[in-house]
């Protein structure tokens, strides 16, 4: 007796779905998107003014020479940004400036001389205590910061660990500060310009790329961190 299912027309219908499934082909699974990179962490130990970073990578966060025109990055600030100086080495110095990620300029290397950053410190002279952050560039030594703080965050926003988004860069003329993000609800969009003194130097010279920082003259009075997620600056 000839079998019924010699052939494959003569296959029982279940069958012939099965190979009719199998013949097709998967469609192509759509590119992953590329990764974020992962978050570096600045630790400036108790009596140091500089910072050390921890899980940082090639490119994350930029750092020492560099040709970029600016800087692009996420930071977050921690209650460890909280402090209070017993033992100053000037009375004022709980007023200083600490520093954020920024560029030298002008040809130097030390962002003392020229350069562009942002500023931050805590206030326990307010009620309630804050602490301010603002634009903040050296001309020949001389300390530019605009005449209020770009925002505050209070002890709970600190807490929040909410990332924001800082950009600082230079123009042939000026240095361009932006912040944005969101705190608790509430919405950061702060931007501002300063003077750069030497208009008639190129933008592209090597630049020294600094980090996270405390002084001021006083060094700081515990460990403090922030992290870090920084990207290629595009104008």
């Amino acid at each position: 007796m000839t079998n019924q299912y010699e052939s494959i027309g003569a296959l029982r219908p279940g069958l012939l779905s099965l190979v009719a499934v199998c013949a097709c082909s998967s469609p192509a699974s759509a590119p992953d998107a590329p990764a974020e990179p992962e978050w570096a962490t600045y630790v400036i130990r108790a009596g140091r003014h500089d910072a050390q970073i921890i899980d940082r990578s090639l490119t994350n966060p930029t750092d020492g020479v560099s040709d970029a025109i600016g800087r692009d990055y996420e930071l977050i600030l921690d209650p460890s940004a909280i402090y209070e100086l017993v033992d100053p080495v000037e009375p004022t110095d709980q007023l200083d400036w600490n520093k954020l990620p920024g560029l030298s300029d002008c040809n130097q290397t030390d962002l003392k001389v020229d350069g562009l950053m942002f500023g931050w410190r805590w206030r326990i002279d307010l009620v309630p205590h804050v602490l301010e952050i603002t634009a903040y560039a050296n001309n020949a030594g001389v300390h530019l910061t605009p005449s209020a703080p770009l925002f505050v965050l209070d002890a709970d926003d600190l807490g929040a660990l909410a990332p924001l988004h800082y950009r600082v860069w230079r123009e042939s003329a000026t240095y361009q500060f932006s912040v944005d993000g969101e705190v608790r609800g509430r919405a950061i969009d702060a931007s501002v310009a300063l003077p750069r003194r030497c208009s008639t130097v190129e933008l592209d010279p090597l630049a020294w790329a600094s980090a996270f920082y405390f002084g001021g003259t006083t060094t700081a009075p515990h460990e403090m961190t922030a992290k870090i997620r920084e990207a290629a600056f595009v104008p």
